[in-house]
């Protein structure tokens, strides 16, 4: 069973009647009655061959030769026959000099037609790859969130408030090995006109806090937020977070809305 792309690599052949093989043709004519996309590449393809074999034009033969011609022949004096193993002549037809023009002009055609089927056929594969990259791209980033869940290092932080018992509440799934930080949040109250959430990384070894990202709850007051620090090895023994203006500060300005430690 042939799969598309043969089929589409015959049709140059077919297009100039050039495919006589009993088995080829049948299985072409076949797949062409259900095979819109080729139909329309065979209908391009005879169009293409049309438009150049009308484009090249052959030697025309002088007026009236044909009456020259058959007025010698007319006065030409008979002659005895040829004795047998001798030979007098060969008579060649004219148009049998005309047989590598059309051969020359058969292999341009094809060639002509081979070279538009193989470029259709690359930007169809070049289409592949860009799709397959993509693919890649998203296989790669769902991986590392995998790993992140996973990693032997990594620290998970529930985040509750601070001054008053409420239903919101904060994960953070941290691994200091990857330098990579994962944030799931749930029953957030709404923000304030041009304000955000912002997670701060409470460094072990007793710094200021480090800015870790900003985030925005959905209307169902739920949130997540995939961050990478700048760096790997850093140690953390909590996290908190703040309100602050939507672009995000580098140290708190805002008493602490959520904050744990691991």
């Amino acid at each position: 069973m042939k799969d598309h792309a043969q089929y589409a690599e015959m049709l140059a052949l077919y297009a100039i009647g050039a495919l006589d093989d009993a088995q080829d043709c049948p299985d072409l004519e076949e797949h062409l009655r259900t095979c819109p996309e080729c139909r329309q590449e065979l209908a391009a393809l005879r169009g293409d061959a049309a438009l150049f074999a009308l484009s090249a034009v052959g030697p025309a033969p002088p007026q009236g030769a044909r009456q020259r011609l058959q007025a010698a022949i007319s006065n030409q004096p008979r002659k005895a026959p040829a004795r047998a193993g001798m030979v007098i002549g060969v008579l060649r037809p004219r148009w049998l000099a005309f047989v590598p023009i059309a051969a020359t002009l058969a292999l341009a055609i094809f060639s002509l037609l081979l070279l538009r089927s193989n470029s259709r056929l690359q930007g169809r594969l070049d289409q592949v790859q860009a799709q397959l990259a993509d693919q890649g791209s998203k296989l790669r980033k769902a991986q590392a969130l995998v790993d992140l869940l996973h990693s032997p290092d990594s620290i998970e932080v529930t985040l509750v408030a601070e001054m008053k018992p409420r239903v919101p509440h904060v994960k953070a799934f941290y691994s200091p090995k990857m330098g990579h930080l994962l944030l799931v949040a749930g029953n957030l109250d709404p923000l304030p006109p041009h304000k955000a959430y912002e997670l701060w990384l409470l460094p072990a070894n007793g710094t200021k806090p480090m800015p870790c990202g900003t985030f925005w709850p959905d209307a169902k007051g739920n949130a997540m937020m995939d961050h990478s620090l700048s760096g790997a090895g850093i140690q953390a023994k909590g996290f908190a977070v703040t309100i602050e203006p939507e672009n995000g500060s580098e140290e708190p300005t805002s008493p602490l809305e959520f904050r744990g430690e691991g």
